[in-house]
């Protein structure tokens, strides 16, 4: 079938037969829950004065960060206007009905089919939004795959629907698949379901190294030590790199969105294009999970591609720590916690903002209105000693397991630089002193 005239035809063919099968490790359970935060980064401090929390109250206002998102609107350049694509999503059903399905939510069973393809093993995730089952293509030689399900409403079909379109794009420019991105194999809509198939890979990050730590004794340490993180970043800023020269932000880099591909030869991808934005979307300021929300996206103020780059900081840094550093209930105090880890913000950030006052005071100091854990009132957010990043992977990092932390701090610290007009862009991360020994010659 011929694209339509005028048109971009984005339809990914699907690949299913062309993806190298590595043997799939123990699968894990993903975590529902953190590890401990096993470092004391913040104190609060119970303002008394009653006239300045008075005043900090009427400056909070109402509302949570979340009610108060800013909101950005990039502007279209003119030679974009007009331009279209399409991609075609096949829909099966069954011709003998045209009604509703009996049930509003679809789990298929080990052993059914769907779609007269693929033969379903097993439940491997749950989420708010979809469910994740592994499978086989029964018309490719039972090679194996992840099928994402999407929840039947109307907001996770649509962004499912953003999803697809993701891929298709990452597919136009990365055909073979070597940019270290999970690889869409197939999407369909059935059973009022969309239904998105990728590649089947191991454990995520998460589950693997709190798996590792279960375990006792050095086992996270020693897999997750400098020759792992190296292959690691070289790997995710390669892809987010890539994911910069097509427009596109992850937006949700994070250790459940990447999985090993081979623990032995230390292969990652990233996965989960669902929060991922394009240029020229909408940009607001509740994007990214919090605990790994760059400062810049909290504050409301104008933010890219390195909000990825801050994300891939924190992740390096809690596969060193065995926890988040950032791991807080609020974003009061997950932006005190940047501030206590990384230091002060730069004035240009707590200027223009209209979030600044529900954070800092206006002689800025970060401060917490009525905190979800203990008594209510207005405190103020101080660091504590030993607080410093380099201070906590110290703490934690025995450099005989590890290898050269201090070469390694630097890096995890620019790439968790406040101010992201001075924070690396992931081309230029690559670059690092301490990556030389990890870089791979581009394919």
């Amino acid at each position: 079938m011929a694209a339509r005239v005028g048109f971009d035809d984005m339809t990914p063919p699907v690949l299913v037969g062309s993806v190298p099968v590595n043997p799939v490790e123990e699968r894990l359970t993903q975590p529902q829950t953190a590890p401990l935060h096993a470092i004391v980064m913040l104190e609060r401090v119970l303002i008394v004065d009653h006239g300045a929390t008075i005043a900090l109250r009427a400056r909070r206002g109402i509302g949570t960060p979340s009610e108060c998102a800013v909101f950005q609107y990039p502007p279209v350049p003119p030679e974009a206007l007009g331009q279209s694509a399409m991609i075609r999503l096949p829909f099966l059903f069954n011709p003998i009905y045209n009604g509703m399905e009996a049930e509003q939510d679809f789990l298929p069973t080990p052993g059914s089919m769907i779609a007269n393809d693929y033969r379903i093993d097993a439940l491997i995730g749950q989420g708010t939004y979809c469910n994740f089952v592994s499978a086989v293509s029964t018309k490719h030689q039972d090679k194996p795959v992840g099928i994402k399900i999407l929840r039947n409403s109307k907001g996770c079909f649509h962004s499912g629907l953003a999803e697809v379109r993701m891929y298709s794009l990452i597919r136009q420019h990365d055909p073979e698949g070597r940019r270290h991105i999970v690889r869409m194999l197939d999407a369909f809509y059935s059973r009022e379901h969309l239904f998105i198939v990728t590649e089947l890979l191991n454990n995520s990050l998460l589950a693997h190294y709190m798996h590792l730590e279960s375990l006792g004794g050095h086992a996270r340490a020693e897999y997750y030590a400098a020759n792992t993180l190296g292959a690691l970043s070289t790997q995710m800023l390669d892809a987010l790199d890539f994911l910069q020269g097509i427009g596109i932000a992850h937006c949700d880099v994070k250790p459940a969105n990447i999985c090993i591909a081979d623990s032995q030869a230390r292969h990652f991808k990233l996965v989960d294009l669902g929060a991922a934005v394009l240029a020229h979307d909408t940009h607001n300021s509740y994007v990214q999970s919090r605990w790994y929300r760059a400062p810049e996206v909290i504050l409301g103020c104008e933010w890219g591609p390195k909000v990825d780059v801050w994300a891939l900081g924190v992740n390096l840094a809690e596969l060193v720590l065995g926890f988040s550093p950032f791991q807080f209930p609020s974003s009061e105090l997950v932006l005190a916690a940047q501030k206590a880890a990384r230091g002060s913000f730069p004035q240009w950030m707590l200027s223009p903002s209209p979030l600044v006052a529900m954070f800092f005071t206006p002689s800025g100091y970060s401060y917490e209105v009525d905190p979800k854990r203990g008594p209510a009132g207005v405190y103020v957010l101080r660091s504590t000693p030993g607080s410093s990043l380099s201070a906590m992977l110290e703490a934690r990092a025995d450099p005989a397991i590890f290898g050269d932390l201090p070469a390694f701090t630097a890096f995890v610290e620019a790439l968790l630089t406040i101010d992201p007009n001075e924070r690396p862009t992931a081309a230029a991360a690559l670059q690092h002193e301490w990556l030389t020994p990890y870089r791979f010659s581009p394919q």
